[in-house]
C-alpha cells in the first residue's frame, strides 16, 4: 500500500479525510438535513470547519454531487442580484419561476462564503427563501455570523423554516481527537508537552491545529507515513516564523491596510497604526475602545498633544467601520460606529496577532513622525491633471499621504477654499510638489498656491518646495538655484520614488 503524504493528513486547506472529528452540533445538523423542507444556515469564523462539516454531512446521508448545486459566492462578489447569481450557475434567465423549476430537480442548493455576495444579492435571496420553502427548494447557507444574522432578520416567518447553526471553536477533547487521528494515520506521536501547546495555541480552531501540526512534522523531517513510530517534540516559539508564513497571505496585507487607514483629519498622527498595535497586544477577542483610549491617548502627558491625539483617535474610530469594509476585513473584524468594543471575528486572526511582531507591520507602512498629516501636497495647472493623477497614483502605491483637491471635495465643499488651501500649503504638508508647466504662471490658483508655498518654505529649516519640471518654462518666484527634477527625463514612476526617498529621510 502506498504511504500517505503529510499533506494528506494535516492540510488546513484540504478536506480532512483522515482527521475529521464530529463536532457536538453534528447530530442536530443531521436531523435538520433529514427534516423535509428545512433550510439550513451554518455560520461561524473562517477556519472553523463549516464547509468540511457540510460536505461530510452530504456524504454521510448519501447525497451525491449531482443532487447538489454548490455555489462559491466568491465568484459572484460583484453581482448585485441574487437571482442573477443563480441564473449564471444554472445558465438560464433570471425569471424566478424558471430558476425555481430547475432548482426543484435537486436536493440542496449550497451557497458557500455567502458573506462575499453584495448586500443586495444576499437580501434578495433571503427574501425569497420562504417562497422556495413552499416550493420544496432547500438552501444551505454557509457564511460568517454577521451575514447570517442579516439573513435571519429579513423575514420573521423564516425562523421555523430555517435551522441556524453557529460553529465557533471546539473544545480540547475535539482537538485532542483530531491530533490522535493524525498521529495514527502518519504513525507518529507528539510529545505530551507539544500536544498541549498545539491544542492551547489553536484556540479550538481546526485549521490552526492542522497548520501547527504540519509545521511540527516538517521540522521533525516527517513528510509521509512512517514505517516505525516517530516521536515528535518541539517548542512552539521556535517554529513561530514557519507558522506565521502560512498565515501571512491571509492576514498581513489586510492588517497593513487597516494600519494605514485613511486620511480624514489633520491630526491623524499614525493613530490607525496605534490602534492596530494595541489590538495585537490584547489577548482576547473583545477589545474595549475605552482601553484603547487609555493606552493611546491618556498616556500622553502634554495637554495640547493629548487633545490632538484624542481628536485623531475619535476620528479614526468614526471611520473604522468604513475602513473595515473598504479593506475587506469584514470576515476578520467587526466594529459598529459608537460601539464600545472592537470584535475579532476570526480566531485564526487572533492567533496570527498573538505570534506577530508588530514591527513587521510598522516596516510596511509610512509612519509620519514629522507631525504633518500629508506627506505631499501638489500644485499644478488644470491642463496637466492627467499627469498629476498618474503621479499621485504612484505616490499612494508607495504608501504616501497626498493632498489632492479632487480627493478632498467633500471637505472643501461649503468652506472658504482659499482659506482651506492656504492652511494646507502653509502648515499641513511635509513637501509641496510644484508641477512647472507653460500654463502654470497663467493660472490664478496656481499663483496663489505658489505664493503660500514660498512663504512656508522661508519659515522652514528643511526643504519644502520640490519643483517638477514638465517643460522649459520659467516661473517667477521659483529661484533658479533650487534643485528641480525634470519629469521628461526621469518619468512619473521614478519621480514618485524620489519623493518617497525624501519623505523616508524626513521621517527617519
Amino acid at each position: 500500500m502506498e504511504r500517505l503524504d503529510l499533506e494528506d493528513v494535516f492540510n488546513e486547506a484540504g478536506y480532512p479525510r483522515y482527521t475529521f472529528v464530529r463536532p457536538k452540533e453534528y447530530p442536530y445538523l443531521r436531523s435538520s438535513f433529514k427534516s423535509e423542507g428545512k433550510h439550513v444556515t451554518v455560520a461561524g469564523p473562517s477556519g472553523t470547519g463549516k464547509t468540511t462539516l457540510i460536505k461530510t454531512m452530504l456524504s454521510d446521508l448519501k447525497i451525491g454531487e449531482g443532487d447538489v448545486l454548490w455555489i462559491n459566492a466568491r465568484q459572484y462578489s460583484e453581482n448585485e442580484s441574487g437571482l442573477q447569481v443563480l441564473a449564471e450557475e444554472l445558465k438560464c434567465s433570471t425569471d424566478f419561476n424558471e430558476i425555481t423549476e430547475l432548482l426543484s430537480l435537486i436536493s440542496f442548493v449550497v451557497i458557500d462564503d455567502y458573506h462575499f455576495l453584495k448586500s443586495g444579492a444576499r437580501l434578495e435571496i433571503a427574501g425569497l427563501l420562504k417562497l422556495w420553502h413552499e416550493k420544496g427548494v432547500r438552501f444551505i447557507i454557509i457564511g460568517i455570523a454577521a451575514s447570517a444574522e442579516e439573513l435571519y432578520g429579513v423575514d420573521p416567518e423564516l425562523g421555523i423554516r430555517n435551522d441556524p447553526f453557529n460553529i465557533k471553536t471546539q473544545d480540547d477533547k475535539f482537538c485532542s481527537e483530531l491530533l490522535e487521528l493524525g498521529e495514527r494515520a502518519l504513525n507518529i506521536r507528539f510529545s505530551d508537552g507539544l500536544k498541549t501547546q498545539i491544542i492551547k495555541s489553536s484556540n479550538g480552531v481546526p485549521s490552526i491545529l492542522h497548520v501547527v501540526a504540519k509545521v511540527c512534522c516538517i521540522e521533525a523531517r516527517v513528510d509521509c507515513q512512517q514505517e516505525n513510530e516517530v516521536m515528535i517534540d518541539n517548542d512552539l516559539p521556535k517554529i513561530r516564523d514557519s507558522v506565521l508564513r502560512i498565515f501571512h497571505g491571509k492576514c498581513r496585507d489586510k492588517l497593513v491596510g487597516l494600519a494605514k487607514g485613511k486620511q480624514q483629519a489633520k491630526s491623524v498622527h499614525n493613530t490607525y497604526f496605534d490602534i492596530v498595535s494595541n489590538i495585537a497586544s490584547f489577548d482576547g477577542t473583545e477589545i474595549p475602545t475605552e482601553a484603547l483610549y487609555r493606552s493611546i491617548v491618556a498616556v500622553i502627558t502634554d495637554a495640547k498633544e493629548r487633545g490632538k491625539k484624542a481628536t485623531s483617535f475619535y476620528n479614526c474610530l468614526n471611520n473604522l467601520s468604513d475602513i473595515i469594509d473598504e479593506k475587506g476585513l469584514n470576515d476578520i473584524l467587526f466594529y459598529k460606529k459608537g460601539a464600545k468594543h472592537i470584535s475579532i471575528e476570526d480566531p485564526s486572526f487572533r492567533f496570527y496577532l498573538n505570534l506577530l511582531d508588530i514591527a513587521e507591520i510598522k516596516g510596511r507602512i509610512h509612519l509620519r513622525n514629522t507631525g504633518y498629516p500629508y506627506d505631499v501636497a501638489v500644485s499644478f495647472s488644470g491642463d496637466v491633471r492627467s499627469t498629476v493623477e498618474e503621479f499621485i497614483k504612484e505616490l499612494k502605491s508607495l504608501g504616501l499621504s497626498v493632498f489632492y483637491d479632487f480627493d478632498q471635495q467633500a471637505q472643501l465643499w461649503g468652506s472658504d477654499v482659499r482659506v482651506k488651501l492656504a492652511e494646507v500649503y502653509a502648515n499641513d504638508a511635509l513637501f509641496m510638489v510644484v508641477f512647472l508647466s507653460e500654463s502654470y504662471p497663467e493660472r490664478d490658483w496656481a499663483d496663489f498656491e505658489l505664493s503660500v508655498g514660498k512663504e512656508a518654505a522661508e519659515k522652514r529649516t528643511t526643504d519644502y518646495l520640490l519643483p517638477l519640471r514638465l517643460d522649459d518654462v520659467k516661473v517667477v518666484g521659483v529661484r533658479s538655484t533650487i534643485g528641480y527634477v525634470d519629469l521628461r527625463v526621469v518619468g512619473v514612476k521614478k519621480a514618485a520614488e524620489l519623493v518617497s526617498e525624501k519623505v523616508e529621510a524626513a521621517n527617519a
